[in-house]
Parts: C-alpha cells; sequence; structure tokens
C-alpha cells in the first residue's frame, strides 16, 4: 500500500515526463541544449567587461572556443599558456585592472618577467581592458602610448578585450580565418594586436 506524505511537492516527480505527450522530452532537452549554449556565449562575453581572475577565466573560454589546448597555469596574476600546432606557444598574461595602463603599472614588470622565462617559439600576449562599462567602439585606449611603446620594444603583444571578443565572433563565422588571426598574433612582434576585418 502506497504511503502518503503531507509533504507538498517542490518540483515535479520523476514519472512526470513519462505521463506527458511524446514532443515534450524532445523539446525538454531541446531547451537545455540552449540553455547550455547561452550559458557558454556569455561566459565568453564576459571579456568585454570583467576585469582580474573573472577576466582570465573569459579569456581562457575563446582560446579554448578556438579549438586551442589551453594550459591555466598557476592562476590569478600568472600567465596562462595557448598551445599552438607547431609547438609554438602564446603566453597570455591578463591585466587586473580597468583603466589605462600606463608605464609605471606593475602589469608592464609582470609582462616584463614573463619575457624573460619567454622560449624561442613563445609570444607574449598582454590582454588588456579599458572602460568595460562603455560600448567596445567607444572605448579611449587600453594602453597609454608611453606603455605600448615600452610593451612593444620588449616584443609583447597587447591585445583589448573588444579585440579578443572579435576574435571569438570571427570563429562563428570562419573557424579557419579565425585561426590564422591566432597564428598571426603568434607572429606579431609586439605591440598593439588588431584583427583585420577583410
Amino acid at each position: 500500500m502506497p504511503t502518503l506524505s503531507n509533504q507538498p511537492l517542490t518540483h515535479a516527480p520523476e514519472w512526470m515526463s513519462a505521463e506527458m505527450p511524446p514532443g515534450y522530452r524532445t523539446r525538454l532537452l531541446e531547451i537545455d541544449r540552449l540553455s547550455a549554449d547561452l550559458r557558454a556565449m556569455e561566459a565568453i562575453a564576459r571579456v568585454l567587461w570583467e576585469t582580474g581572475a573573472p577576466l582570465r577565466e573569459a579569456a581562457i573560454a575563446v582560446f579554448a572556443e578556438l579549438k586551442c589546448e589551453v594550459d591555466a597555469g598557476a592562476g590569478a596574476g600568472s600567465p596562462f599558456v595557448v598551445k599552438l600546432a607547431d609547438s609554438s606557444r602564446l603566453l597570455v598574461l591578463v591585466s587586473d585592472t580597468q583603466g589605462p595602463i600606463h608605464k609605471t603599472r606593475e602589469e608592464i614588470t609582470r609582462a616584463f618577467q614573463v619575457v624573460q622565462f619567454a622560449e624561442a617559439n613563445d609570444r607574449v600576449v598582454f590582454v588588456a581592458q579599458n572602460d568595460p562599462a562603455a560600448p567596445p567602439a567607444e572605448r579611449t585606449d587600453a594602453v597609454l602610448p608611453d606603455a605600448l611603446g615600452l610593451l612593444e620594444r620588449m616584443g609583447v603583444s597587447v591585445v583589448t578585450t573588444a579585440t579578443l571578443f572579435r576574435l571569438w565572433r570571427l570563429s562563428l563565422e570562419d573557424q579557419q580565418k579565425a585561426r590564422k588571426a591566432v597564428e598571426h598574433l603568434q607572429a606579431h612582434e609586439g605591440g598593439l594586436f588588431v584583427i583585420a576585418l577583410r
């Protein structure tokens, strides 16, 4: 004899889906798939407004979506490594501030330290965030000219978060072009890196 419970149910019981019409389960699975897709896209979109550790996680997600092998490394403050097919690597250092970077910022020192330990086939990449409250097209320079010149002389490539987001958008349209852009980034000899629109 079944036991009766006086406790109200807080969610549908497991047997409920078996009682529903035939299309119910298919729709439920499709909603779950679409929800997962949206969460993945939102995780990447965070490159446009986050800083520090959340920005680092979003940048890692961008390179993972580009089908790159990514080693997250030691965590916040340290670079993560993007391994490319020809044994070359990107050593990606993420800014932990929102404002424009000037040459006396600690991040410039960290970039210099990463350059010192880079190998011959490595490219040091500095991801810079600026004015996350503004739409990407309205943002001012993420790195001030004196700091940009210093990074360029060190051979460090500067990628704005808007450019990183554009790289991901490009991968949705043409995965091969996006991979080619990553190869151009690896070959870039320092300074501001931009993605050619054509």
